[in-house]
């Protein structure tokens, strides 16, 4: 198996903020949501102007809606480093290999990965990582900085010549 890429990092806070502000703040639904939620907020307030009378569900609702995600951001990072360190003593090290006809992710505390391209259901890219997501929802990360073999731009390319679409 001849490596085309390979890409090492820490799990370490800086992930655990990226992919968790991801998934808190940039996914799609998430998106249409606060788009709904500031929609409730303008109505309310809109009908506090014409009625004078506030009507508090328009308000509440969508300040709820911010103190819950930005909660759960913050415990699902936390949660995650302190898994890590429960567990292992320290943050995982990950290794992913990419080669032709596959992915093979290993971390420092033994488990092994296989990915096969058929199987990767989204590539969503952040500034600092590239996320493969596969159709179990499995995730590989890759920091673009920690390339060893290859580049971040190469790697794409790559997924994109095998007919993956990427964000």
């Amino acid at each position: 198996m001849e490596i085309l890429f390979e890409n090492k990092y820490t799990r370490d806070k800086e992930w655990a903020k990226d992919i968790n502000s991801y998934i808190w703040f940039r996914r799609p639904i998430i998106i249409v949501l606060d788009i709904i939620f500031a929609l409730y907020i303008l109505i309310g307030i809109y009908n506090s102007i014409t009625s004078n009378v506030v009507d508090w569900f328009y308000i509440l609702i969508p300040i709820i809606w911010c103190v819950f995600v930005a909660f759960i951001y913050r415990k699902n990072v936390n949660t995650v480093i302190k898994r890590d360190l429960e567990l292992h003593g320290k943050a995982i090290e990950v290794t992913v290999t990419v080669a032709e006809d596959i992915i093979k992710q290993s971390q420092s505390t033994g488990s092994e990965f296989q990915l096969n391209y058929c199987d990767i259901k989204k590539v969503v890219q952040t500034k600092k990582y590239i996320y493969l997501w596969s159709k179990t929802n499995m995730l590989y990360s890759f920091k673009r900085n920690s390339f060893s073999f290859g580049a971040a731009d190469e790697f794409l390319l790559f997924l994109k010549n095998k007919g993956i679409k990427v964000k």
